[in-house]
């Protein structure tokens, strides 16, 4: 899980296989996708990047962290 700047109130976290971008103690959702799928990584990138509801850092954030566990989902099928 990672909390996105500067108060943490929006969440990049995967649960159960899906990656998740919410705002804390909520159900909001900014987009959830499969981490390991390069096209619903890349259509999960341009919600984040189209979202009203982050800060540009917030963003940057959110676009490095999605980016992280895609990494990581390719690694382990590579396994």
């Amino acid at each position: 899980m990672a909390q996105l700047p500067p108060d943490g109130d929006w969440l990049v976290q995967q649960i159960d296989g899906m990656v998740i971008v919410f705002r804390r103690h909520t159900e909001e959702e900014i987009v959830r996708f499969d981490p390991g799928d390069a096209n619903a990584s890349a259509q999960a990138q341009a919600v984040i990047d189209a979202s009203d509801r982050l800060t540009d850092e917030q963003k940057t954030f959110a676009h490095f962290w999605s980016g992280y566990f895609y990494a990581h989902a390719v690694h382990l099928e590579q396994e």
